[in-house]
């Protein structure tokens, strides 16, 4: 609020023949939400969470912690891209291991060298079983699949994925079939 304040505060005499004003350039990463965490927290969390994306190439997390992961990591891939001492050393900044500043400057950098921006998605998913809170999987676009996903064949879809799955009804429905 005071921030808000003073930055449209005039200085009355101004060398350079037109009124300054005070505190107009903001230092550090500006979050577009507060997470319920303070400046140095959301930092930290960022940083790790980047580290990891980096490292996996998709990661899952909230919705909303998901959207400003997003920012921070096609970030680090422009300065990838861009390659130089300075660029590396701010990239050095948010990535938290060496092997994932490596992988970053290496291998990703010519994945994304012809894309001119865009280099994650996020994909929304089922909401957390605990307290309902909106998921999204964060991931790296154009990555190679280690494995390609199939659907079992003649077994309905669950409609919510993990504990009380597919595998547990299909599991369940083979017993019931048995008991008959």
């Amino acid at each position: 609020m005071l921030r808000a304040l003073l930055s449209r505060v005039a200085l009355p005499h101004s060398p350079f023949g037109s009124a300054t004003t005070l505190f107009t350039q903001t230092r550090g990463i500006r979050f577009r939400k507060r997470m319920g965490r303070g400046y140095s927290h959301r930092m930290a969390m960022m940083k790790n969470m980047v580290t990891s994306l980096i490292e996996h190439e998709r990661i899952k997390t909230g919705l909303t912690k998901a959207k400003e992961l997003r920012r921070l990591a096609d970030r680090m891939v422009t300065f990838a891209k861009r390659g130089d001492l300075h660029a590396h050393r701010r990239a050095a900044r948010f990535i938290m291991t060496r092997a994932s500043l490596t992988k970053l400057f290496t291998i990703l950098r010519l994945r994304y060298k012809d894309r001119p921006g865009g280099y994650t998605r996020v994909l929304k998913t089922y909401p957390r079983l605990g307290d309902q809170a909106e998921m999204a999987f964060v991931e790296l676009v154009d990555r190679p699949l280690l494995r390609t996903p199939w659907a079992l064949p003649e077994q309905p879809q669950s409609v919510v994925p993990g504990r009380a799955g597919r595998s547990w009804r299909a599991a369940k429905r083979q017993m019931n079939e048995e008991l008959r």
